[in-house]
């Protein structure tokens, strides 16, 4: 590798932040937070260079197949004979003029030519300079769902607010819907075309916006120390910005979890909207056994003692000491005392000795389809073969949990994904194989940033702005 792919940037703006983290997602598959919660810790950012640093890593990283697609336009170089540093910063550059609002073109294209510049190759700036400009004479201006739209023209913001280019640069939808929608909407083919099998083209345009919003902070109340109306009470009094969303806190700003009021107390978990609905669906009693299987960080294992009452026992497994030490630290925090952690290993000399469980929640590790606007990385890295792996080891925990249940136990599977072969085809293939048990509900949510074209069961509450996918089964012996 030349040295020219380990050049990096001074970490001391937001710009050259996300230039950073981006150059390590793509040399080292890092996953965008990770190097940003590294370089937090390791340099002195201020809170707004943070939320910057943030919003451009993330948002360039949930665009990259439409930021590449521009550059391609409007570059006679191809971009596989671009350095690596010079092409992230052009991605972040045109992230910044076309998706943020608020950002003067003039002051992104400075940054970005003293950025490349500042990386010390050569003719780059001029470069650089000349991509970003011919982009910035393109475009026509802002555009709204209410007024007139040319689709070709025409980048989403988000499900109201849209960029209108004045070139019709964008594939024709009628003639190509897979290209359109991967190039406009940044997804790749592949999952376009999965997707367009399965559902109606306005449901996969839905389910890809959300997947490229800013996803809200959503928490839990921790109903063994309070309310959830205590705990807005709470955030509102040290002047967070948060409203009651269902049975949830949603903040209105973004904000780090740990140094929100009442974190130290225990009085809430960070958990979405639709994550918070497993757990409850499973019923578990206080006084009851209970096995979650693939338990870390503890957020649905918590969540299972809060509605226990911290009475009774839960057994949290997974796969490794560092994984069960998160949730160990999670129960400590939220004053839960019932919660015992296992490897998965152990798993089996844990019931000899103690016996089965009458609930299990198999929360299974997934593909992320449901949860695409947190997990930026997947559309890029997911392939069809990794689904069909995933499907094997999630067939494979599902049948582990019906070794660990007693007779007539509930077994509740659980995945963040939306794609039927991790979920409803599973399912099926689980029951021909074991017809000892019986399908009681399922239940698959669609992710949703709740604009005019969401379709989801919860689309008249206008409370919530954002919620994940995902899928739920609840299966009990006949």
């Amino acid at each position: 590798m030349s040295r020219k792919n380990h050049i990096i940037l001074n970490n001391d703006c937001a710009r050259n932040i996300a230039v950073n983290c981006l150059l390590a997602f793509e040399r080292d598959r890092a996953r965008i937070q990770d190097t940003l919660d590294l370089i937090f810790r390791r340099c002195e950012i201020d809170s707004r260079e943070r939320r910057l640093a943030q919003e451009l890593a993330l948002g360039t990283c949930r665009r990259l197949i439409t930021l590449d697609y521009l550059i391609s336009c409007h570059s006679k170089r191809p971009l596989r004979r671009i350095e690596p540093i010079v092409l992230q910063i052009l991605r972040v550059g045109l992230y910044q003029f076309i998706y943020l609002e608020r950002t003067p073109v003039f002051a992104a294209v400075h940054q970005a030519v003293q950025q490349v510049r500042a990386a010390g190759i050569r003719g780059a700036d001029s470069f650089v300079n000349a991509v970003l400009r011919s982009v910035q004479r393109d475009i026509d201006g802002p555009v709204t769902s209410d007024g007139p739209i040319r689709p070709r023209a025409t980048l989403w913001l988000d499900e109201k607010n849209g960029c209108q280019f004045k070139t019709d640069f964008l594939p024709d939808a009628s003639k190509n819907p897979v290209k359109h929608i991967s190039l406009a909407l940044s997804y790749p083919p592949w999952l376009v075309t999965r997707w367009l099998k399965r559902f109606d083209e306005e449901t996969v345009r839905s389910i890809f916006m959300a997947g490229n919003s800013r996803p809200a902070l959503t928490l839990r109340a921790n109903r063994l120390r309070g309310t959830v109306s205590e705990l807005l009470e709470r955030l509102n009094e040290q002047g967070i910005t948060a409203r009651q969303s269902g049975s949830a806190v949603q903040l209105q700003q973004s904000a780090s979890p740990r140094q929100l009021p009442g974190y130290e107390d225990g009085l809430f978990s960070v958990q979405d909207y639709t994550a918070m609905s497993v757990a409850p669906l499973l019923g578990p009693q206080s006084g009851e056994r209970v096995l979650d299987l693939c338990a870390a960080p503890g957020g649905k294992t918590t969540h299972l003692a809060e509605l226990m009452d911290n009475r009774g026992s839960i057994v949290a497994c997974d796969i490794s000491g560092e994984k069960l030490t998160l949730i160990e630290e999670n129960c400590r925090r939220l004053g839960i005392t019932i919660v015992e952690t296992c490897l998965v290993d152990d798993l089996d000399n844990l019931i000899e000795r103690d016996g089965g469980f009458d609930c299990v929640l198999v929360d299974t590790p997934c593909s992320n389809t449901g949860v695409l606007a947190r997990r930026v990385e997947v559309r890029h890295w997911l392939k069809p073969t990794g689904l069909r792996g995933l499907a094997r080891k999630q067939m494979e925990l599902l049948k582990k949990a019906v070794r660990a249940a007693r007779d007539n136990a509930k077994i509740l599977y659980s995945t963040c994904s939306i794609d039927m072969l991790e979920n409803e085809s599973l399912i099926q293939d689980f029951l021909q194989e074991n017809p000892s048990f019986h399908l009681l509900e399922e239940k698959l949510t669609l992710p949703c940033s709740f604009g005019p074209t969401c379709n989801t069961a919860r689309k008249s509450d206008e409370d919530i702005d954002y919620h994940d996918g995902g899928y739920v089964a609840l299966l009990v012996e006949q």
